[in-house]
């Protein structure tokens, strides 16, 4: 035990003056991560934005100027999310030149509103309201038959580009100005029809007025809840993903050692070899977790000076610190089985990288789980980023104590394990020196 003891405390103090002594590369351990959150959050944070604060640009040709051509346009323009573009240098803007506009990619939804819509409307409802009526009052209307017109059109053009979500808020807001204007055409006929028949003239008012009212509330079960804002999603996400990234240099530094003969002569010394393996994960573990200290410290007082959201820790702070700790070991472990498997520094160095790259795109770290196909949602529990950014996720958001993450601390804790009880026996068994 006490050979143990003493070559971990050699393997701590030469690994910590090692990093102390290359002041560059220790700097470089902190500013890119810091760099990186910094960077990401400030690049992602209009996602997360209200569209108010954003609009979109919207190219509209109203070929109906009548009453749901007007009314389209006037939805759009009302709406806290578009803004109407129904004019280009001065000049009416017309089918064609919307067309071009879009298929350039200057604009990335154009919208037509086709000729005689309001018409073919009104001449429907008509039609459809004589199916309805008894024989004798099939005058109604007059004595010109009404038949069946080709249903309202409108054309919607998209950039190529545009992504998903754009097109579904275009869609379902036309959707939504369409019904009203179709209830308002309604409206209209049907008062016709009672004034004609029953001699009674039908008000205006209420016509507008809203019967349903949704309301959007975050789930929760707890009081102390923090709204999501790019903060909250970003800082802990590229946190983890550059708290993993710490393979890259430990890796490094194994294989150093291994190809310049200092682990064989480390090995002379008595004692098991796990005792070096922990030393090298005793120092880059307080590295990694001062790296998760700075970069949670630059979310709560950097961010909100550039412009961002405030971090909200949550209000379990030790469940915080050893969820951190806990991730850190996770990393720390990676880097060592990456360090004592590969056979070079550019192999720990592509393999290092991409891997960590991949356990990111899996975990949740650049897609959200919930878009990923079922089979994907199913794979992404098998990434260690996943079972980090869940944890960070459940105390800033959901409040979560110690207890609420034991399931994500349990799973870091035994990948750590077993990144570090592989690596021992690769270097024991296969005579591979660390």
């Amino acid at each position: 035990m006490w050979l143990f003891l003493i070559k971990y405390t050699a393997s701590t103090y030469k690994e910590t003056l090692l990093l102390l002594r290359d002041r560059a590369g220790l700097a470089m351990l902190f500013i890119m991560p810091a760099a990186l959150v910094m960077i990401m959050t400030l690049l992602q944070d209009s996602t997360f934005k209200v569209l108010e604060e954003k609009k979109l640009s919207v190219l509209v040709v109203n070929q109906d100027a009548d009453t749901f051509g007007i009314n389209i346009v006037d939805g759009l323009k009302q709406s806290k999310f578009f803004h109407v573009i129904d004019s280009l240098n001065g000049k009416v803007l017309t089918e064609s030149a919307l067309r071009e506009q879009v298929a350039a990619g200057d604009y990335q939804i154009g919208i037509v509103v086709r000729p005689n819509a309001t018409r073919n409307i009104r001449e429907n409802m008509k039609y459809n309201m004589l199916q309805q009526l008894p024989d004798e009052h099939s005058d109604v209307f007059g004595s010109d038959s009404i038949a069946l017109s080709p249903p309202a059109s409108i054309e919607v053009f998209f950039d190529p580009v545009t992504k998903n979500s754009f097109k579904q808020a275009i869609i379902s807001a036309l959707r939504e100005y369409s019904s009203l204007v179709e209830a308002k055409v309604m409206f209209g006929v049907y008062s016709g029809v009672f004034e004609d028949m029953l001699g009674i003239k039908l008000k205006q008012q209420g016509m507008s007025t809203r019967m349903v009212n949704i309301n959007e509330q975050y789930a929760s079960t707890d009081e102390h809840l923090a709204v999501p804002n790019s903060v909250q999603h970003n800082v802990p996400a590229w946190a983890v993903f550059a708290m993993f990234f710490v393979v890259i240099p430990l890796a490094g530094n194994l294989i150093k050692e291994r190809e310049s003969g200092v682990s064989l002569r480390l090995r002379t010394m008595p004692g098991s070899d796990l005792a070096m393996i922990m030393g090298k994960v005793t120092t880059y573990f307080m590295v990694i977790l001062s790296q998760a200290i700075l970069m949670l410290l630059i979310g709560i007082y950097l961010l909100p000076l550039l412009g961002l959201p405030q971090l909200k820790p949550g209000h379990h702070y030790l469940a915080l610190f050893v969820l951190t700790a806990t991730i850190s070991l996770a990393a720390t472990g990676y880097g060592i089985l990456i360090g004592t498997i590969a056979g070079s520094q550019e192999q720990s160095a592509i393999f290092g990288s991409i891997s960590v790259v991949i356990l990111a795109a899996i975990g949740g770290v650049w897609i959200p789980v919930f878009m990923m196909s079922g089979v994907m949602q199913v794979v992404t529990k098998l990434s260690p980023l996943n079972w980090s950014l869940n944890g960070y996720y459940d105390i800033f958001l959901r409040n979560a104590n110690l207890m609420d993450i034991l399931p994500n601390l349990t799973a870091l804790f035994l990948f750590f394990v077993t990144c570090v009880s592989i690596g021992w026996w690769v270097n024991t068994h296969k005579n591979q020196p660390v």
